[in-house]
Formats: structure tokens, sequence, C-alpha cells
């Protein structure tokens, strides 16, 4: 098969496209005609060795971990899917094993799910880890009717879908990102938008019941300010003094500091499936690229600045 490889951890000059052995289903795991993959900052973040503590160290391997595809075979003990079915997920890359950028991948059953008729290959990648990313930061911050939320990094993969779920929750939601990209965030449900710096923070004057950090690089005077008593704060970014601040912050000011990380459970999946159903998330997709120019969508991810999802089409 081909695939986009990585011959040690760093950035395109650890990277190779071309043949690569193809792997075989083994017991509850299914073979799958990989026809899509959405970079995340996960993605980029293992690729270049930011987390190699858990990705272990055997190379050559394949990063990449949303993928929607085809099941072409079924190993043993497989009950859930068939031969033809249209499948998606999350494959982890995590203690070596291999990634989704290439024409197959053996993904155990657990980690698939049926793709709903309505959602095309393509949202269906772009889908999991942001949405549900997106999703449980909502959860832990207690986002329902009514509350004011701040969502910063609003246009970006975590962020965009972010804004769409608390729209559907009935929240009033603010957005940060770039002036050119006010008119999305409104699209997507912002009642309001300001600008991402520092500076363009300072200016506004209110208050949050919760503030979810898709960007994950608000500053701790920022959020103390923002954030209303009794609010919570949400990071998808891993902050170490987090929890150490977090202790203090709800003590002494009675705000709560926590991570926005992935869950996936099968009511997660089911919650993602009946918003898009509804009409009330979907992914913006702007950017596409082929299996042997992945390296360019991983710089763009890494380096640049999109709006949404990044797909890489195989």
């Amino acid at each position: 098969m081909k695939a986009f490889y990585s011959l040690s951890y760093g950035g395109a000059e650890a990277s190779a496209y071309g043949d690569y052995p193809d792997p075989v289903a083994g017991i509850e795991q299914l073979l799958v005609e990989v026809k899509a993959v959405s970079i995340n900052p996960v993605d980029f973040k293992a690729k270049r060795g930011d987390i190699k503590f858990i990705t272990g160290s055997k190379f050559p391997r394949i990063f990449g971990s949303d993928f929607a595809g085809i099941v072409r075979e079924t190993g043993s003990g497989v009950t859930l899917f068939k031969r033809g079915d249209r499948v998606y997920g999350v494959t982890p890359v995590i203690f070596k094993k291999s990634g989704a950028l290439a024409q197959l991948l053996a993904v155990d059953q657990k980690y698939a799910r049926k793709i709903p008729d309505e959602m095309s290959i393509d949202e269906a990648a772009a889908m999991p880890i942001a949405a549900l990313t997106a999703l449980n930061g909502l959860r832990r911050c207690g986002v329902t009717t009514g509350s004011q939320v701040l969502i910063n990094g609003g246009t970006g993969g975590v962020g965009h879908f972010a804004i769409q779920i608390a729209r559907a929750k009935g929240a009033v939601v603010t957005a940060t990102c770039s002036t050119g990209n006010a008119e999305l965030a409104k699209k997507l449900g912002a009642a309001e938008t300001i600008g991402y710096s520092r500076a363009e923070l300072a200016k506004t004057d209110s208050r949050f019941d919760a503030i979810l950090d898709a960007y994950g690089k608000m500053h701790y005077k920022d959020i103390s300010r923002l954030l209303k008593r009794g609010g919570t704060y949400a990071t998808t970014m891993i902050k170490p003094l987090l929890f150490v601040t977090a202790l203090y912050t709800q003590l002494i000011h009675g705000k709560r500091l926590t991570s926005s990380n992935l869950r996936s459970l099968p009511e997660d999946m089911e919650e993602m499936e009946s918003l898009f159903r509804d009409k009330k998330l979907y992914p913006v997709i702007e950017n596409y690229f082929n299996l042997d120019k992945a390296g360019d969508a991983f710089e763009l991810a890494e380096h640049g600045k999109p709006r949404g999802k990044i797909i890489v089409r195989i």
C-alpha cells in the first residue's frame, strides 16, 4: 500500500511517502480502505515527538488519528461490521500503534462506528477528535440555555464546532477570532466576536459563565477577569500549572479551571451525530490535500491558521 510515514520524530525532514507493508486485520479488527483523514494539533504534536512517552520509539511508523473509509475485511470475532460498511472513528497512535495516513488501516472494531447515511466521508473524517473535544469541554463547563460563553479561537478546528454546539445548547456565544473570520464565526452561531489579542480582550467589559479556550493560550489574568464567579474555564492545552492554580482559584475566587479533552463514549458519538442530522453541527472544510502531499497538511496545521478542518484524501 501507499502511505505517508515518519522515519523518526520531526517535521518534513523525517517524513516520507511511498510503499509500506499492508496491515492485516487481527482478532476483532477491521481492515479499512481509508478514504479521508483529518489533521489535528494532536497529530502534529505526536509526529514531532511532543508526547513520545506514550507514542513510543518504533519507526518507521504512520501517524494520523481521525479516519473515514470502507471496510475491506473483518477479522475473527468482529460482530458489528461487514465488508462494504462505511466507517469512521479515531485510531490511537499511542504505544507504537500505527495511524491512518495510508491506503489501509487495521483498527479495533471498538474504535470504529458506521457513518450516518447523511454524512459524507470527508465530513466523517473531520468530526471525531475536534467535535468530541468541544462537546466534552462545554459539558465540563456546564453550558446550558442562557449561558454566556466565550470561545477562544472560534474558527479553528475545535472552536468552530464549539460555537455550534454551545449555540445548539441555547447559550449566548462570543467568539475570539481575526477580523477576517468574524463573518464565519457569526454564521456558525456567535452573537458577538472580539479580537484574539490580549489588547483586544482587555477592551471587553463582558463577563462569562464559561470560557472554552480552544486555542489553549489564554493568560491567567485574562481568564480571571473575564470569568464570572461560579464560572468554569476549560482549555484544550495540557498545562501542568493549571492544576496547581485551579485549587487556589476555586477556593479564593469561586472559579473553576479544568481541561477540555477528548471523550468518545457511545453517547458522545450519538449526541454528535444527532446534532449533525438536525443540521446544528457541521464541519467547515476549506483545505484538502492528497496523501502524497500530507506533509503540506501538517505544515499548514502547525504553522498556518486554517479555518475549520484540514482533510487528507486517500
